[in-house]
């Protein structure tokens, strides 16, 4: 018996997660300036995440009803921004732009100001043969905390933009990097059940 609610309880919480899948369909139709990675998380999953947060923090009505009622109505953007300097990859620099398929601008934010990490250091270990002997010098330099696929040094900088307005079922995201003037955009659909 106990097995047998126990198998009960696992299809439930895997219902649960899959009705969290993603809703809408992300096409990469530019890709020019330093974004990472981009998600898309719509109203709905927002808003089973505030329910979680509730329901894990066993919030009164009260704060339950307030916290359920800032759930952004356009749900949120996540990026990963990079930059080879701080100021680059800094959400500041950054603009979001969401639109309708005409292409009237639907909502428009700049990203968030962060705090600059501190740096890495990286040692460098020089040796110079001389006729009166081995010379080695040490340098130590700071660099960037991250670093990509191909071995360069970059700042990454993880930013949430809540869209405060209704979206329909399908629209674009540009996001534009001014430091560098480039942008990506991305075409989201509303997947059908």
């Amino acid at each position: 018996m106990r097995f047998k609610a126990l198998f009960v309880a696992l299809l439930m919480i895997l219902a649960a997660s899959e009705a969290r899948a993603q809703d809408y369909d992300i096409e990469t139709i530019e890709d020019h300036a330093r974004v990472k990675t981009f998600k898309y998380q719509s109203y709905d999953q927002c808003y089973l995440d505030a329910q979680d947060q509730v329901n894990s923090e066993r919030l009164s009505r009260k704060k339950a009803a307030a916290l359920l009622s800032q759930v952004p109505k356009g749900g949120a953007l996540l990026v990963d921004l990079l930059g080879a300097e701080w100021r680059m990859a800094n959400g500041t620099n950054w603009t979001f732009l969401v639109t309708d398929q005409s292409g009237n601008v639907l909502f428009r934010s700049k990203g968030h100001n962060f705090y600059e990490p501190p740096p890495a250091y990286e040692t460098k270990k020089t040796v110079v043969h001389t006729r009166h002997g081995v010379l080695i010098k040490h340098e130590e330099a700071a660099v960037a905390p991250a670093q990509t696929a191909f071995g360069d040094r970059v700042y990454v900088v993880s930013d949430k933009i809540e869209i405060t307005v209704a979206l329909p079922d399908t629209f674009k995201v540009v996001v534009i990097d001014n430091f560098n003037d480039n942008r990506c955009l991305y075409l989201l659909t509303k997947t059908k059940y």
